[in-house]
């Protein structure tokens, strides 16, 4: 009985085994096309990750360069708003000067007429005083 039950216990024991085998590597396939879909997933959303960043940088790329040209721009503009400040002020100290000159040649003007008018005034009068013929 014993060599029947050892010749029986082998053959059911290699059974058990090349199941367990089997259910394995059906389980080692499982878990290798779950793993295979983990990585082509990963690798996907790598692709759109690099090809955002790839846009993300042409368009910082552009942004800064119209930054640059608006910087310049406005350099520029800061340069001939300080140039047409520096003309304006001159233009109007030339202003204040003439003004003053004008106000100087109209007192002059003034005081010239009035002696004018108060040389005028005697020379009236003077007739008047004149003695008869």
């Amino acid at each position: 009985m014993a060599g029947s039950l050892s010749s029986w216990l082998v053959p059911v024991l290699l059974t058990v085994g090349c199941v367990t085998l089997v259910m394995n590597i059906l389980n080692a396939k499982k878990v290798n096309r779950s793993l295979v879909e983990n990585i082509e997933r990963a690798q996907a959303d790598l692709r759109v990750a690099m090809d955002t960043s790839q846009d993300c940088s042409k368009q910082l790329e552009m942004k800064s360069a119209e930054m640059q040209a608006k910087d310049q721009q406005l350099a520029s503009l800061t340069a001939n708003m300080n140039t047409l400040t520096d003309e304006k002020n001159k233009i109007q100290e030339q202003v204040n000067q003439l003004q003053q000159q004008l106000d100087q040649a109209n007192s002059e003007k003034d005081k010239l007429t009035n002696e004018l008018e108060a040389a005028k005034a005697p020379k009236k009068e003077a007739p008047k005083e004149e003695p008869p013929k």
